[in-house]
């Protein structure tokens, strides 16, 4: 039987990689392992640039070292300078990265813990090098000790320093980034309101325009003595019923708006002595999907107003379309076409203002000739 492949370095390393990363996840919040994931991947695409400038880090120190202490030689001098360099980058490392932890606990803690740990460390450095060169633990240059001791301490106050002033940097930047990030959202939320408010008052300027005409058209017909007024007014009521509970409200959808247009058209119909006709083609699945209130209703006045009237008689055909996520609605009449200053009036200039104060950029009001004659108005917004 063939004995199993012996792994290699690099399967070593991948696994112990995974290892560390599987607790470190355990370990750490969400945030603090994304930090880190992204040192990581910083620390891999940059690994041989940053060991170059390491080395020459080490090499500076270890030649400044050598100046101060030739005793040490020129190769210890490097190698310590390189370890303390890689020291102090870790120790700066874990309160960049891991500030969160340490601005948790009372800064005098962790700088005691730390000063403490540097002092047990330079106590237990001193006693191995007694070991090294033949002495007894008892043995013990007093003046040596404290001279080690006080090195230690000032370098581990200096590194304790460090560490907690760039955790409570990190601090302070998070606590900033958390009130900026809460600025913007109260920016946005008034905004909005903003937003509602102009629609607000967008919608009120619609609304009497449509119920004057359609009462004005009523008062003709009345006044001529039509045996449709009566027809009329049921159409009218009618569409009242449907209408007056939705013309405050800031959502609507498409069948709705459908109905009242029909509402508004057959009145239309009979004030025109049966000279307009009308088609309305809504699929199914789109009359539930939400659409602007009385943005519809607009459209179909306009092409009554200037394209159908004028002519005495004409056709209004009315569809809706989905595609690739966009709602399109057109509005097609075969009347007089466009001319003049037909699409910049107060009804048009509205349906544009309440489009952009929904949807930004993302919505669109075309207006264009159709042949032989006529005009299509199309509104386009998200589905």
């Amino acid at each position: 039987m063939n004995a199993p492949p012996r792994k290699g370095p690099l399967a070593w390393m991948k696994g112990l990689e995974a290892r560390a990363s599987a607790w470190a996840m355990r370990c750490l919040s969400p945030e603090e392992y994304a930090e880190a994931s992204a040192f990581d991947h910083r620390l891999k695409d940059n690994f041989w640039r940053w060991l170059g400038q390491l080395a020459l880090v080490a090499v500076v120190l270890g030649l400044i070292a050598f100046a101060i202490w030739p005793q040490l030689g020129f190769g210890r001098a490097v190698l310590f300078a390189a370890l303390a360099t890689v020291y102090v980058l870790i120790t700066i490392a874990s309160a960049w990265y891991g500030w969160r932890k340490y601005t948790k606990r009372p800064a005098w803690k962790v700088l005691a813990l730390f000063f403490l740990l540097l002092l047990g460390g330079a106590a237990v450095g001193f006693a191995v090098g007694n070991l090294h060169h033949g002495k007894g633990l008892t043995d013990i240059d007093t003046a040596k000790l404290m001279r080690a001791l006080g090195v230690a301490g000032a370098v581990g106050g200096a590194l304790a320093s460090i560490l907690m002033g760039v955790a409570h940097f990190r601090l302070r930047e998070a606590n900033h980034k958390a009130a900026r990030l809460q600025a913007e959202a109260d920016r946005e939320r008034l905004a909005r309101h903003g937003t509602q408010a102009e629609l607000k008052l967008l919608q009120a300027q619609v609304e009497p325009h449509f119920l004057f005409n359609t009462l004005a058209n009523v008062r003709h017909l009345v006044q001529t003595g039509s045996p449709d007024a009566l027809a009329m007014l049921d159409h009218l009521i009618r569409y009242l019923r449907t209408a007056l509970p939705e013309l405050r409200s800031d959502a609507s959808t498409l069948g709705r708006e459908a109905e009242l247009a029909r509402a508004y058209l057959e009145i239309m119909r009979l004030r025109m002595g049966g000279g307009l006709e009308f088609s309305i083609d809504i699929p199914a699945d789109l009359a539930p999907v939400s659409f602007p209130p009385l943005m519809l209703m607009t459209l179909v006045e306009n092409a009554i107003k200037h394209g159908v009237a004028p002519m005495g008689r004409g056709r209004i055909a009315l569809r809706a379309s989905e595609a690739n996520g966009r709602l399109r609605v057109e509005i097609e009449d075969d009347g007089s076409g466009l001319g003049g200053e037909i699409g910049q009036g107060v009804g048009l200039g509205n349906v544009r203002e309440r489009l952009r104060a929904l949807y930004g950029e993302t919505a669109r009001l075309e207006l264009g000739g159709r042949e032989p004659s006529g005009a299509i108005a199309a509104i386009e917004v998200p589905a």
